[in-house]
């Protein structure tokens, strides 16, 4: 079974853009570097000189969401003054669109200097042979400070193939305004899953505000795509469901995990507890404008609702975070979707690219995201800064860090297989067909996407 997705036309047509723009790294003849970290001799990097002018291409979606764009250009700022022969070339692509047209400008010859990518991404890119393990060009300080869990993740065939940046551990954001007109304590969030489900009645038993928009009381992404089959596989967690055996094997069908998993959506969907039809922007817009009372998502949720609302800080007063409630596992169960830093195998600046890819991921780089955006970082040293660590928000995270688990995203199959999963909960919420037929229907389409590769 093919692992991409036919690309359209207009896709096609913003390809030659980005073909264009990337023109500077091209392959040139270059044999790439693949997971195992097989680097050709062929493949002879420039070295950075302090004399040299140098232009690195850096492929990201940061530049073009409104809610990151100010913390990019200013951590682009910090570097370029801090290497004043080193200017950074945005090439800013659209989240949706990013996978697809990166590889695209790679076949092409034209994989840009420095990739940003998240845990979805970085399979196909390494599968793809466009990108060089890290351990040697980033030095062992940097490698051997990552989180345990980041650096699991991003270990292919025994090498480092992208540098972990933001963790994103996902925790539970809740409404106080919302919770306070539905008779609740505004300031005590639910601990326990049973709790989860009783709140989220009582929020959405509002119905409606005073303008007439429905008020929800949580909401689940349950529209097709790889993010929702994402989030499924969080929510079998906090069900008691594992991502790998105790072989380390892939776990496709989560058993009864999985069954009660698609039966709280489908509750919370017939019961008008949660919308229909929602993907994750949406569940964001809706939780900054006050229509939803509860919703998981990851730290840079606070500048999110921020932009959302309209109303900038001042919606802190609005809203909380805390940790998932437990579920049957005994502990707050949740995933981390990361963002993650990988160095073209064919860039002709490989030295210029790491001390990019080292910038971002530094001290100071991180204490200025984290200001702006609330992110975390992958680092162990500086996760555990004071400054990383400075109000009840950035605690939150990084004790919820201590119980996420990455996504199962060794097998470059992985995002397919997220897209197929989430047919799961469509079905579950949109049709009153028997779960675990349901469940018979999709898992030999998994289990094939798998075996595949």
């Amino acid at each position: 079974m093919k692992l991409w997705e036919i690309v359209t036309l207009s896709l096609v047509t913003a390809i030659l853009t980005i073909v264009t723009a990337c023109s500077g790294s091209s392959n040139n003849g270059a044999k790439p570097v693949n997971q195992a970290g097989n680097v050709s001799k062929d493949n002879q990097q420039q070295p950075a000189s302090s004399e040299e002018n140098i232009e690195l291409t850096f492929a990201n979606w940061i530049s073009t969401e409104d809610a990151t764009k100010d913390a990019y250009n200013q951590l682009v700022e910090g570097f370029e003054n801090a290497h004043p022969n080193i200017k950074i070339k945005s090439l800013g692509i659209p989240f949706n669109e990013y996978k697809d047209q990166v590889l695209i400008a790679s076949t092409g010859g034209n994989t840009p200097d420095v990739l940003m990518a998240n845990q979805s991404f970085t399979p196909a890119f390494g599968n793809a042979n466009i990108v060089q393990p890290l351990e040697t060009i980033l030095g062992g300080d940097i490698i051997d400070d990552i989180l345990p869990s980041s650096k699991a993740g991003v270990t292919f065939n025994g090498k480092v193939i992208a540098m972990p940046w933001a963790p994103h551990p996902n925790a539970l954001f809740w409404n106080k305004t919302l919770f306070a007109k539905a008779g609740l304590d505004p300031n005590a969030p639910p601990k326990t899953w049973d709790e989860l489900l009783k709140y989220a009645e009582a929020v959405a038993a509002l119905k409606q505000d005073d303008k007439g928009n429905p008020i929800y009381g949580i909401g689940e992404a349950n529209k097709t795509g790889a993010y929702t089959g994402q989030m499924l596989l969080r929510i079998t967690l906090s069900h008691g469901g594992k991502f790998v055996d105790d072989q380390g094997k892939l776990i496709v069908n989560q058993g009864s995990a999985l069954v009660e998993s698609l039966q709280y959506l489908r509750d919370i969907a017939n019961k008008n507890v949660a919308p229909v039809g929602a993907e994750i922007k949406d569940l964001r817009a809706m939780f900054g404008t006050g229509s939803l009372g509860m919703l998981v998502d990851g730290d840079f949720g606070r500048n999110t609702f921020r932009t959302t609302s309209g109303k900038g800080e001042v919606f802190d007063k609005e809203w909380g975070v805390t940790t998932v409630p437990v579920g049957a596992t005994g502990r707050s169960e949740t995933v981390f979707t990361e963002h993650q830093l990988l160095i073209s195998s064919s860039t002709k600046h490989a030295e210029a690219a790491a001390e990019f890819v080292k910038y971002l991921v530094s001290k100071d780089a991180m204490i200025l995201y984290h200001k702006l955006n609330g992110v975390m970082s992958s680092r162990a040293s500086v996760a555990s800064l004071p400054e990383l660590n400075e109000d009840d928000y950035a605690k939150v995270f990084n004790e919820q860090m201590k119980t996420a688990s990455p996504f199962p995203t060794g097998n470059p199959a992985f995002e397919q297989a997220m897209k197929e999963t989430s047919n799961l909960t469509v079905l579950a919420t949109t049709t009153s067909e028997d779960i675990p037929a349901i469940i018979a229907k999709i898992l030999p389409k998994l289990q094939e996407l798998y075996a595949a590769k």
